[in-house]
């Protein structure tokens, strides 16, 4: 899976919000496979900006937790915070590199393929890279574009035969993985998209107003159309992102650990003594 990216799901009405479908999966399948898909799935939604982790270790499954280490204290701030910090447990090995001039380096490394390519092959490994800071006690990972993202409307207009039908597509023909459709100013209900396209049945029907189609990322709002009653219910968009999928992922700093969000789990990754 390309690093800091939410992959498309197959839905064919709008649902809370883009990673829902995700965390169900994660639920049921934590049932069967434990903790390491936890981490294929949290790692795919990183971009979404997770909230940091709860102090209470009973809060959210933690791998690598273990009793020593103190979740509600907070680094002292005595020695710097750059350096490399790692956790290896369920067969997978997630490690944080912060680099001292505002650098990060994450990869996260499977004993079997579990992460998906670009190519929509398996892979056993996924890495993700970009800046580091502090802020108000808590260590923000995140990336920004410089490129403005440009999107266009090419067609649009009416099928009986459908409710809905939005197409996104690069110039290229590729289909977005950072992109999301919300419903109303608060572009909530959101629905996420399968290979480029929204498709909702005439039977299921959609509700008239305003549609927002917004970077999942940063929830940048980036074009909107609206639906009437007999009006135009097909769209058809021409997407050309930024050079880099934005993301900010905040964690917990101790003394000696990193605690990392990943969606409804976490991860302490502890420091690792003599390298940089």
């Amino acid at each position: 899976m390309a690093a800091g990216a939410l992959s498309s799901i197959k839905m064919p009405k709008v649902i809370a919000k883009p990673d829902d479908g995700l965390l169900a999966m994660l639920g049921h399948s934590l049932q069967t496979v434990g903790m390491r898909f936890a981490f294929l799935i949290c790692f795919a939604v990183l971009a979404a900006a997770a909230p940091e982790v709860q102090a209470n270790p009973d809060s959210v499954p933690l791998l690598c937790g273990g009793s020593d280490v103190d979740l509600a204290g907070r680094s002292s701030g005595a020695s710097p915070i750059f350096g490399t910090y790692q956790c290896s447990e369920e067969g997978v090995t997630i490690t944080l590199h912060l680099i001292a001039d505002g650098r990060f380096e994450q990869r996260l490394v499977a004993d079997e393929p579990m992460f998906e390519r670009n190519d929509g092959g398996m892979g056993d490994d996924a890495s993700l890279t970009g800046q580091w800071r502090i802020e108000n006690g808590r260590l923000h990972l995140f990336a920004k574009p410089t490129r403005e993202p440009q999107i266009r409307l090419v067609e649009t207009n009416r099928d009986a035969a459908v409710a809905l039908r939005v197409e996104i597509h690069t110039r290229d023909g590729q289909s977005p993985r950072d992109i999301y459709i919300g419903e109303g100013d608060e572009t909530n209900p959101r629905s996420a998209l399968a290979d480029g396209v929204l498709l909702v049945p005439a039977q299921e029907g959609v509700t008239p107003g305003r549609y927002w189609i917004v970077r999942t990322g940063d929830n940048r709002r980036l074009v909107s159309f609206d639906i009437t009653s007999g009006g135009n219910n097909v769209w058809r968009f021409v997407y050309e992102p930024s050079e880099l999928e934005p993301f900010d992922q905040r964690a917990m700093v101790t003394d000696d650990a990193i605690v990392v969000s990943l969606g409804i789990a976490g991860a302490v990754l502890r420091r690792v003594p003599d390298m940089p």
